[in-house]
């Protein structure tokens, strides 16, 4: 187990480094356009490629989030749980959390195929769309990975705590 979350930290870390190059990116495509447009001359096609950045940003950092536990968790409910409990808890969620994104790594995936077949691109720069949904889906894969981590500990919790903790 020790080896898979080695793995799954590295590359959940390597895909947040990706997102960062694309913040960046985006971040000097709208200083650009904003300072040539002081020339009069706007960069073309700035709105899709902040757009197409943004969804990059969001697909390849979201897992490594979840991974270090940074998104926001409300407890209230299972404060007062034992540690076993609250992992029960936790397994429920994280099936519910683990199917959802699954679902959505699956059909991103399929709608990018169909976005490849159909030739659709950017109206303006004519970028293609489906590499940045196949990286999309992706980021997608990525965070079920690191929901699945999530159960399996806690199934660990349970498991390791069977017997030594009342209930």
């Amino acid at each position: 187990m020790e080896a898979l979350e080695k793995i799954v930290r590295k590359l959940t870390w390597r895909t947040s480094q990706l997102g960062q190059v694309a913040l960046a990116g985006a971040t000097f495509v709208i200083v650009a356009n904003i300072i040539m447009r002081f020339f009069g001359k706007p960069l073309p096609g700035t709105v899709e490629i902040a757009e197409i950045l943004g969804a990059v940003i969001l697909s390849l950092g979201v897992a490594y989030c979840a991974f270090m536990k940074g998104h926001i968790a409300v407890g209230v409910l299972v404060d007062n749980l034992s540690k076993r409990k609250e992992a029960a808890v936790d397994i429920i969620v994280g099936l519910i959390s683990l199917f959802f994104s699954g679902l959505l790594a699956w059909e991103t995936l399929v709608y990018a195929t169909r976005m490849m077949g159909r030739g659709y691109t950017t109206a303006h720069l004519q970028l293609p769309l489906y590499p940045v949904i196949y990286l999309v889906g992706f980021g997608f894969i990525m965070l079920t990975v690191v929901l699945l981590r999530d159960v399996v500990n806690s199934l660990l919790v349970i498991l390791q705590k069977k017997g030594s903790e009342a209930e």
